[in-house]
């Protein structure tokens, strides 16, 4: 049997959020596909990690890392695992992050998990994270997208051969017996910074009498509003309709039931985890017209030039004017995220490692 350790970087990273999600979810559906995967991360401060589960192993959990402590605390964790590799003797490292830190002091061979080239599109340094040392030395590199994979080929020097595409998962849920009462409120998941093209959004709201007559803004995670948003908010009038909620994934998911639309007009993405995650639990969509949601959602929303602030306006007006596009969009989302497995997406990891140890 295969031993592959996920080095555990991104857990010191994320609460929670899409990576260590799909680290978690494609650990545990390892372990079913007779490969001997664990999440090795001492410190943690992710909710995703489950001490039930054996191949989860961490001894602490902090709600955050403590000021001036964040060095620390990935020495520590880079220090544990040098030795935790030592003992367990893994026949393959799958890197959650970019740990180049911890890539000078291991020769075990490894896989590494290219999320998006966001930093490399916006030209913004990455003190934090060299890529191009894990990229060029990885045994094989997986892409979470078409997109992805292309942005890789172009921004830095890879073998083609070397690099495959292995969309993410989506929970499966199994009927649910009662369902949500939908609320009239547009829902808006996670970060609202600058390529989230958040400002865009409100302004469209701003501009449409009957979206601010009929309908509040839900903004689920991403942190509590920032002083420049609630200016925003009075300056438009609407800080009364714009509420900030946060909480675990089955809150999330509750929320999605809820919502009368989801809404992501982002100007880039490496993959997008939450709208297919909204079209699976029955929440009409409107996305940006990008390549990498057009790869993903097909025909299951309605798209909208990102830039053009009119354009987001008619897109949402549309769907939540309309009962028949609202039902016409989750019935296509349903069959849509069939696509999108965590048995898959484990399924085909499973052979890469396979391959790399032939």
């Amino acid at each position: 049997m295969i031993k592959v350790l996920f080095e555990s970087s991104i857990f010191l990273h994320q609460e929670i959020g899409g990576i260590s999600k799909y680290i978690t979810c494609l650990n545990e559906n390892l372990n079913k596909k007779n490969i001997h995967s664990t999440i090795y991360s001492p410190l943690t401060i992710n909710n995703y990690l489950n001490k039930k589960k054996r191949s989860n192993i961490f001894f602490l959990r902090f709600k955050k890392i403590p000021k001036f402590f964040r060095k620390i605390f990935f020495i520590i964790n880079n220090l544990l695992t040098f030795l935790y590799i030592k003992f367990y003797k893994p026949d393959l490292i799958h890197f959650s992050y970019y740990n180049v830190a911890l890539l000078n002091y291991i020769n075990t061979p490894y896989v590494l998990t290219v999320y998006d080239l966001i930093h490399e599109k916006l030209d913004l340094r990455q003190n934090q994270f060299k890529k191009k040392k894990l990229i060029e030395n990885a045994k094989h590199i997986i892409c979470i997208s078409e997109q992805t994979k292309k942005d890789l080929l172009k921004y830095y020097k890879v073998n083609q051969k070397k690099v495959s595409v292995i969309h993410l998962g989506i929970k499966n849920f199994k009927k649910i017996k009662k369902k949500e009462k939908k609320k009239k409120f547009i829902l808006y998941v996670g970060d609202r910074g600058r390529y989230k093209n958040f400002f865009n959004l409100i302004s469209a709201f701003n501009k449409s009498k009957f979206l601010k007559k009929n309908f509040q803004i839900i903004c689920f995670g991403g942190g509590q509003f920032k002083k420049e948003e609630i200016k925003i908010f009075e300056k438009f009038k609407i800080l009364k309709k714009i509420t900030y909620k946060t909480g675990n994934d089955e809150l999330l998911d509750k929320t999605y039931r809820e919502a009368s639309l989801f809404v992501s007009i982002s100007l880039l993405e490496g993959f997008g985890l939450t709208p297919l995650e909204a079209v699976n639990l029955g929440c009409p969509v409107v996305c940006s017209n990008i390549e990498v949601f057009r790869e993903t959602l097909k025909n299951s929303c309605i798209f909208v030039d990102p830039k053009k602030i009119k354009d987001i306006k008619n897109g949402m007006e549309r769907v939540l004017k309309s009962a028949i596009i609202q039902k016409k969009l989750v019935s296509r989302g349903k069959m849509r995220v069939k696509q999108f497995t965590w048995q898959k997406c484990a399924q085909s990891t499973s052979k890469i490692y396979n391959e790399i140890l032939k």
